[in-house]
């Protein structure tokens, strides 16, 4: 396995701000690197397709073969719920942070969400096509849905009912992300634009063009007053979210990152490489401080994860799954 050197991912992304730093006299010193760690292996009936980790409380849904979406508990990997897909293509599978909420939308438009406590149906939505975004805020007070290609629409949870309706950016939205307080979203457009909105209103409140590829991941920083986003153009770009200034456009990197997570904490952030000469095989998987942006860790799955997330207790853990179990890596 090739570390992070080897590969340019450590000499890459930290690059500008620590080349800043020491110029200033002040670079910080460089963190030991964690190894990674396989601490759950979870028997399952059916290999597991995706997975989605709870941020709040040790919980996790997951998608088998078998056509099952099964809510679990953690460590013990207890079943909590169960409910059969049978006959539906799923397209769109998301678990609210709170681990309170699930939600799967299939290839005919039909979106279904269950109360994870309850095994009860919170409400029903029937979408034009099939669904391309899916996101749910850190309280899972409100979810951003749309169509392939259609507006973002955002439902408030406790009603069913839409309360706003971003713009409508050719290509649609590919990816997007809440602000902690739940009063911001940050889009990323398939005319690849970065653009903030208000959730209460839907109002436009800044949008930023130095992507000339599709974004692929994007994530609000702890304080809101800034996101950074990936695209296909292989590198990662911080943007002010009150005027969409860019304010760093980091180093290339060897691949694009396509997934972005931001510690409970707010001290560390998470980037998942996309291998794009080949997508079916792992990249790697880095950890950053997300103030200096200096790597924490550097990891190679054996196979391609099934899913990650950061957990309540702080870990960064990535789910990989065998025919007969699912393995828990703690990476950070």
């Amino acid at each position: 396995m090739k570390n992070g050197t080897e590969n340019g991912y450590r000499e890459c992304i930290p690059g500008i701000v620590l080349t800043l730093l020491i110029a200033a006299g002040c670079a910080p010193p460089t963190p030991p690197l964690v190894l990674p760690a396989e601490t759950t292996v979870i028997r399952t009936p059916s290999p597991v397709t995706s997975v989605a980790l709870a941020k709040t409380q040790p919980l996790m849904a997951t998608l088998g073969q078998d056509h099952m979406l099964r809510v679990v508990s953690l460590p013990d990997g207890a079943e909590q719920q169960k409910f059969d897909l049978t006959g539906r293509t799923i397209d769109m599978f998301a678990l609210a942070p709170t681990g309170a909420i699930v939600l799967v939308g299939d290839h005919t438009g039909r979106v279904t969400i269950w109360d994870t406590g309850t095994g009860t149906i919170r409400f029903k939505l029937t979408l034009p096509r099939y669904p391309g975004i899916a996101v749910f805020s850190r309280d899972g007070a409100r979810l951003a849905l749309a169509a392939q290609g259609d507006p973002v629409q955002i439902i408030d949870m406790a009603s069913g009912r839409t309360t706003a309706t971003l713009g409508a950016p050719a290509g649609g939205t590919l990816t997007l992300a809440f602000s902690r307080d739940g009063q911001r979203v940050v889009t990323g457009d398939g005319d690849t634009a970065i653009r903030i909105y208000d959730t209460t209103t839907g109002k436009l409140v800044a949008e930023n063009h130095e992507f000339l590829m599709v974004p692929l991941s994007i994530e609000f920083m702890a304080d809101g007053l800034s996101v950074v986003a990936g695209s296909g153009d292989k590198f990662l770009l911080i943007v002010d979210a009150a005027t969409g200034k860019t304010l760093r456009k980091l180093d290339r990197t060897t691949q694009p990152v396509a997934a972005l997570e931001l510690s409970p904490d707010g001290a560390s952030l998470f980037a998942g490489f996309l291998k794009s000469e080949n997508m079916t095989e792992p990249d790697h998987a880095i950890v950053l401080d997300a103030h200096s942006l200096a790597q924490l860790a550097d990891w190679l799955p054996p196979s391609m994860p099934a899913g990650f997330g950061w957990m309540s207790d702080g870990n960064l853990m990535v789910a990989i799954s065998s025919p007969d179990a699912l393995h828990l890596w703690r990476v950070r």
